[in-house]
């Protein structure tokens, strides 16, 4: 009984905890987009502490992606090794449920697709901009960083550390705790399958 109410009080304490505060700004690493939404009320998000615990157990290695929980866990055979908290793609940019190959690794990885124009004292300009996007006078267009990308779709889809507001809140990318995402990378592997689910 003391042990059950021990755990429970424990529990309670981490999930106040875990609450992260809004950052706004250019730094795509905290915050790429300006003023972020209010997070949906039913998103239901399941785990928001992020570990690397290699037991050193054997199997086949994998990353399932849970959209619903916005949480990837690295699996060894049947075991979980790590867990990460993500921000998958919002709403409009969703991310794309599927069964994926690792095709490239990248630990300096930036943008083909997006970033945002800042002006010589490093002001930000626009704070969601393309390559396409004009660049005023004086101005320049920064790619956006993603530091340990591993690369799943053609079309730019990958796993990379990013800002976690707690949501889905990237442009399709799958966004993971800077915490634990260097053990991600370093475990994977060109071809590992990852599998992203609703």
């Amino acid at each position: 009984m003391k042990l059950s109410l021990l755990t429970a009080a424990l529990g309670i304490f981490l999930l106040a905890s875990c609450e992260t505060p809004q950052q706004q700004g250019a730094d795509y690493l905290v915050g790429l987009g300006g003023t972020a939404p209010q997070a949906p009320p039913s998103l239901g998000v399941g785990e928001q502490v992020s570990y690397w615990d290699d037991d050193g157990s054997q199997g086949a290695p994998r990353i399932v992606v849970d959209l619903n929980m916005q949480v990837a866990r690295f699996y060894r055979g049947n075991h979980v090794i790590g867990v990460a908290a993500i921000a998958s793609g919002k709403e409009g940019r969703s991310t794309p449920p599927g069964q994926y190959k690792i095709t490239q690794k990248n630990p300096n990885h930036k943008s083909s697709k997006y970033g945002w124009i800042e002006d010589g004292a490093k002001n930000v300009v626009n704070d969601d901009a393309m390559p396409s996007t004009p660049v005023p006078a004086g101005c320049r267009y920064v790619a956006a960083p993603m530091p340990w990308f591993m690369r799943l779709t053609n079309d730019g889809v990958g796993m990379h550390e990013g800002y976690l507001p707690g949501y889905p809140a990237s442009h399709g990318c799958i966004r993971m705790d800077r915490g634990v995402v260097k053990k991600f990378y370093e475990h994977a592997y060109i071809g590992m399958p990852v599998v992203v689910v609703r």
